[in-house]
């Protein structure tokens, strides 16, 4: 009797079986893409090169299934007047769903030390779960939501975005 089991290549030339059977696009995704980015496989072992290859097969996966791809980009303006400008990026084309909040170290949660103030340009804010640290916001389908956070002192925060599952974090957003 034959084996109802099927066999998954993440990197052979077996496309008629890998891709398929993982019943999810996400991940059909990056095992397509990771199956066409063969053909641009550094030969370097170098860990710069194969980290670069790595983030070529993700950026190659987004483009496939743009649905699931969490292309999200955040700049920190310089500080101005005790305030910074933060800019979010969603280049996914489509009016997301973000959560955002204010966290003390990358990778952290909610910070404990709330800003001054926080205001928003170009996204609805659907929820604010914590004054001015902790919002859901519905981006415009141009992608760019703004927010100002101003503080008087001596303070460093990073700003986290979550898209379907994947979180972002800026660079550090200092005030001095």
């Amino acid at each position: 009797m034959a084996d109802p089991r099927r066999h998954t290549e993440f990197f052979g030339p077996d496309l008629g079986r890998g891709p398929f059977s993982a019943s999810s696009p996400a991940v059909a995704a990056v095992q397509i893409a990771t199956a066409v980015a063969q053909l641009r496989t550094p030969l370097s072992r170098a860990d710069a090169d194969v980290l670069a290859h790595g983030e070529f097969i993700r950026a190659l996966a987004d483009r496939l299934f743009p649905d699931f791809a969490a292309q999200i980009r955040i700049d920190v303006g310089p500080e101005s007047a005790d305030a910074i400008e933060c800019t979010i990026r969603d280049d996914s084309g489509v009016n997301s769903l973000l959560h955002v909040w204010l966290a003390d170290a990358k990778g952290g949660g909610e910070t404990a030390t709330a800003p001054g103030g926080v205001t928003w340009s170009g996204a609805a804010v659907l929820e604010t779960v914590t004054a001015l640290k902790r919002y859901l916001v519905v981006t415009p389908t141009n992608g760019v939501a703004t927010l100002n956070i101003s503080y008087t002192g001596d303070r460093t925060w990073y700003l986290a975005v979550s898209r379907q599952g994947r979180v972002f974090f800026s660079s550090a957003i200092n005030f001095d």
